[in-house]
Order: structure tokens, then sequence, then C-alpha cells
């Protein structure tokens, strides 16, 4: 066993390496030499707060106590109810599939029925700024021609009268 002394000694030296250690934060905490650690941003910083969001950052988990609870059913059923559990299983699996696949059929229809209604307004909401632009641009065109015209006159004349002067 230790004596008292061997034990007070290490107290002591303990208490010695810790007030260094403090010392030492300090004095470059004051210096400015020691940033603040920050952890990034993980998304495993917080616990989920419901089996959605769980299930929504492991799907694999998901998918796995999916299958793990299914062959546990398996297991638990009995043989001569698990045919009847099992045939009533895929008949309701199969009528969900054909709901699901109902649903989708029915959206995808009303996605493209709005996607056709938001072309049309758009293409009337634009008709106005569509005349505009083009009337805008007649005049432009128009007035690009005039200058050309008038400065080719001009070179002309200058040409001309370049060469009587020569």
């Amino acid at each position: 066993m230790h004596s008292v002394d061997q034990t007070e000694t290490k107290r002591e030296r303990i208490k010695a390496k810790v007030a260094a250690s403090q010392a030492r934060l300090k004095r470059d905490s004051q210096d400015g030499s020691i940033q603040p650690h920050r952890l990034p941003n993980l998304p495993d910083a917080y616990p989920p707060e419901n089996y959605r969001s769980l299930a929504a950052e492991y799907p694999v988990l998901a998918v796995g106590i999916g299958l793990g609870l299914g062959l546990l059913a398996g297991a638990l059923v009995p043989k001569r109810k698990g045919s009847r559990f099992g045939r009533t299983a895929i008949a309701l699996a199969s009528t969900a599939a054909e709901v699901a696949l109902t649903l989708s059929q029915h959206a995808r229809t009303a996605v493209t029925e709005l996607e056709q209604d938001g072309a049309e307004k758009l293409a009337r909401a634009t008709v106005p700024a569509r005349r505009t632009v083009k009337r805008i641009a007649s005049s432009a065109g128009s007035r690009a021609r005039t200058a050309a015209s008038t400065a080719a006159r001009e070179a002309v004349r200058l040409v001309t009268k370049a060469r009587q002067g020569d």
C-alpha cells in the first residue's frame, strides 16, 4: 500500500500540472493563438425527432429493420395459420400496390394538366410584353437602317469631295 506521504506527493504533482495547464490556456487565449474548436454541423448532431426522420436519415437501417421484423413475424406465426395469413398479406399487398399505382397515375395526370394550364397562362400573360418588344425592335431596326443609309451617303459625299479636291 501507498503511504500517506506518497499520496500527498502525487496530489501535489497533479495540482501543479493542472495549475500549469490552466495558466497556459489562459495565456494562449489572451494571445488569441487558440481559436475555439467548433464541431461541424453533422446530420447526427442531434437525435431524430421521430421515427420518420430516423428512417429518412438511415434508409438502409429502416429496410433492415423491416426485413428483420418480417422474418420474426414469419417465424412466430404457426404453419397452418401462416398460409392463410400469407394469402391475406399477399392480397392486401397487391391491393395496396394497385391503389398506389392508381394514385400515381392520377397525380401524373393532374401534374400534366397543371403544366399545360401554366404554359397557356404564361403565354397569355406575356402577349403584351412580346408586342412591346416587337414594336421596339422594329423601331430600332428602322432607325438603324436610316442611320446606316445616312452614314453611307455622308461617306460617299466625303469621298467625292476628297477626290475633287485632289
